[in-house]
């Protein structure tokens, strides 16, 4: 595991040109997407960058919320404050002992955290939207290291949109 014995956990959902975000926000909607990351990271401790946490409008419920800014004065309710990826990671881990997932970190945005964290990423729980967004937030390639273990196959009922839950390990 990369970080004090825990496993740290990107979550994320991108096109096929690793797009995962336009205009500061999901590029799509897709309800067994949200429901699977609500499954994932419920009772869990998940690290953010502002823009992301901005674009949800709110802290995740049942959840330990860090959120990672450089701006020393900005605050928001329901959320905990680092001013960097490795403050925000030290600092967490003493929550991950009191949540319900008590081995991992959940790392779930943005494009600029995600690139930060790939090299010590230890899974990475992706859905493969099948779309070609163009948007202007990406994530970054997936390294060579990182083996899929497992894959479902899906299509949105409302939407018709493709897509696939993929796990990685390293």
């Amino acid at each position: 595991m990369s970080f004090k014995d825990l496993e740290v956990v990107h979550v994320v959902a991108m096109d096929q040109q690793y797009c995962i975000g336009k205009g500061n926000d999901l590029p799509w909607h897709i309800s067994a997407d949200l429901k699977h990351f609500k499954a994932i990271t419920q009772g869990g401790v998940v690290v953010m960058g502002r823009k992301t946490l901005e674009s949800m409008g709110r802290a995740l419920p049942n959840r330990v919320n860090w959120v990672i800014t450089r701006d020393q004065n900005w605050h928001f309710d329901g959320v905990k404050v680092a001013h960097s990826l490795e403050d925000a990671l030290q600092q967490a881990t003493l929550d991950v002992a009191n949540s319900t997932q008590p081995t991992c970190i959940f790392i779930i945005g943005g494009g600029e955290i995600f690139k930060q964290s790939i090299d010590i990423a230890d899974r990475l729980e992706l859905t493969h939207v099948e779309l070609d967004v163009q948007g202007d937030t990406h994530y970054p390639a997936i390294p060579e290291h990182f083996n899929k273990v497992a894959a479902e196959q899906h299509i949105d009922d409302k939407t018709g949109i493709a897509f696939e839950f993929a796990t990685y390990r390293k």
